[in-house]
């Protein structure tokens, strides 16, 4: 006669699994991304890993909602995948790509062959800026916290990034370029429904009226550094300095200037490696899973010797 766990058994082993899976998957593609390190990894089996075990674990319990954190660690896991697709393309594309969470209900199919091949060689940084906010609002919604300045420069760095990349790399010339690159904010009529993405990004942008009007001003100045007008002034005197050095000087192409703030004062490897630092912030401001720390050696509130002893006890093998 076979043994089968019990059904509340089966949940929290599977639960620990597809944690610890899709933590392994944000560390690997973390490492793709750093700029610093020079060997090679293999960040895609991860994510394959996760991908393949996600539809089992709905499919097992399907009336289960999975704990926040582990909702929050497979939205960072599909922003740091599509980040690695954007710099380092694959040909085998995950369903990450597709937004979603990982409750029952929501929808389960993998993307078609077609839409993975047009997302594949159009993983541009506008496309990816969205999930960027809603990994941010949702981190903000976790933790009851509000934006701060440091997230306002780098979230208008981002804008920047994305404008500069559809001018030089796409060539396009559409007149709202600007405008739709920094077009986020607080918008006091949003009809969104209530704790989609665009609600929680309109909610944290519009957490109180200071943080309303200290964004303006940072999004302000950095249009104004990448900007084809040379007229403009800075309002915000921390960054006055900066973005004066940003701005067109007369008679200068704008493909030009943003060529030279690409490999400059708004390098494009810069940018890359503050996105890593906040993503790897992020990984590392909630509990690591179980499993994780398990092989660690060291379960938080367990001394290492009681660690051991659990690791013994539960089987636990290292790799």
């Amino acid at each position: 006669m076979d043994r089968q766990a019990a059904p509340e058994t089966r949940l929290v082993i599977d639960e620990a699994i597809l944690d610890y899976l899709i933590y392994t998957a944000i560390v690997s593609s973390l490492k793709l991304l750093d700029v610093s390190s020079k060997k090679e990894h293999k960040a895609l089996s991860p994510v394959q890993m996760v991908d393949a075990f996600l539809p089992i674990f709905r499919s097992l319990h399907s009336d289960h909602h999975a704990p926040p954190d582990i909702q929050f660690r497979l939205r960072l896991l599909q922003f740091t995948y599509v980040f690695v697709q954007h710099y380092q393309p694959s040909s085998a594309m995950s369903s990450l790509l597709r937004p979603q969470n990982i409750d029952a209900e929501d929808p389960k199919g993998s993307i078609s062959a077609n839409a993975r091949q047009k997302q594949h060689y159009d993983m541009s940084l506008e496309k990816t800026l969205p999930l960027f906010l809603a990994l941010s609002a949702a981190q903000n919604a976790l933790q009851g916290s509000a934006i701060t300045e440091i997230w306002m420069i780098l979230a208008a760095g981002y804008m920047a990034q994305s404008y500069m990349e559809q001018v030089i790399v796409y060539q396009n010339k559409g007149a709202d370029l600007l405008k739709e690159a920094f077009t986020w904010g607080y918008d006091a009529d949003c009809r969104a429904k209530e704790d989609s993405d665009e609600w929680q990004i309109n909610r944290m942008f519009g957490a109180d009226e200071s943080s309303i009007q200290l964004w303006e001003s940072i999004k302000e100045e950095h249009i104004q550094a990448v900007s084809p007008s040379s007229i403009g002034y800075c309002r915000y005197l921390g960054l006055s300095q900066y973005i004066l050095q940003l701005r067109p000087p007369d008679n200068t192409l704008l493909v030009d200037h943003l060529e030279s703030l690409a490999s400059g004062e708004l390098s494009v490897v810069a940018f890359r490696e503050k996105i890593v630092e906040f993503l790897t912030g992020l990984l590392s401001a909630h509990q690591a899973p179980l499993l994780i720390q398990l092989e660690r050696g060291k379960v938080d509130g367990l001394s290492r010797k009681a660690t051991a002893a659990l690791k013994k006890r539960t089987g636990f093998v290292d790799c």
